[in-house]
């Protein structure tokens, strides 16, 4: 299914993440690297780390929405037959498991069900994982989205190590979420699903037990600063696609000093 108008579509995730179409996650590259690091990423998509695994397994299970699980034994995957298995797994678009990560993440829809706060935001009245296709206004540049959770509002599911709040705010800061928050809530306005004014909700949760939940909202100044960085992104896209220039960190040469640690360690005292 080739998509190129606008719309809302029930695809697969494998489909949407081969769509040419930029996304949350090009648009913090573009906006935290290199133009030429973007481009040569969405050519060369990485493949699948084990380490992210259990997160995937633990939002499908919260959500009911993405990839089959398929648990593989032994706990530790050395035999030819379980690599043969994982393979076959991932093959078939498959998340596999092994049996102690597996009760891990029952571990932690259960403890996702028992969160009074969670089951709120995921609310029945709500779809997950649809696929959102829009043309922004002032670059004309296709841009798409794929929420987690779409209701009166939009919710994200993160796992995580620690979900404390000042953990949570660098995670934040570090995964360009703010970035995600007002790119998600564009192509969810865009496409009249959500008013204007509507939240954006993160709801992290902790990857051991008692496999803590923090549910948590950006306030005006993050949203802020990331709807800048997503102007800058789609500038950077268009202007690059139209003159079909990729380019570095730098052009030409540069002419640059020492830390500026250093010279004052220098001009200030011989060096420890």
């Amino acid at each position: 299914m080739t998509i190129t108008r606008p719309g809302v579509y029930q695809i697969d995730e494998a489909d949407y993440h081969a769509h040419a179409a930029l996304s949350s996650t090009g648009a913090r590259a573009l906006a935290n690297d290199c133009p030429a690091v973007f481009d040569y990423r969405r050519s060369h998509p990485q493949a699948p780390k084990q380490e992210f695994d259990l997160g995937s397994a633990a939002h499908k299970l919260v959500l009911g929405a993405g990839p089959e699980i398929v648990v593989v034994g032994p706990d530790e995957w050395r035999t030819n037959a379980a690599k043969e298995a994982v393979a076959a797994a991932r093959a078939a678009d498959q998340i596999p498991l092994k049996p102690r990560d597996f009760d891990t993440v029952m571990a932690m829809a259960d403890a996702m069900r028992r969160h009074h706060d969670a089951a709120e935001v995921f609310a029945p009245a709500g779809s997950a994982e649809q696929s959102l296709f829009w043309t922004d206004f002032e670059t004309g540049v296709f841009c798409r989205a794929r929420p987690d959770w779409i209701g009166n509002g939009i919710t994200d599911y993160k796992s995580t190590t620690d979900v404390s709040i000042p953990h949570l705010q660098k995670v934040i800061a570090e995964r360009g979420y703010h970035q995600q928050a007002d790119w998600y809530l564009s192509g969810a306005v865009d496409r009249d699903l959500i008013a204007p004014d509507a939240p954006f909700r993160l709801v992290f949760q902790a990857k051991t037990a008692p496999y803590l939940v923090t549910i948590v909202e950006l306030d005006d100044v993050a949203l802020q600063i990331g709807r800048d960085l997503n102007r800058y992104a789609l500038e950077t896209f268009h202007n690059c696609t139209t003159a079909g220039n990729w380019p570095g960190h730098t052009q030409g040469i540069e002419v640059i000093g020492l830390p500026a640690w250093i010279e004052r360690r220098h001009f200030e005292g011989a060096p420890a």
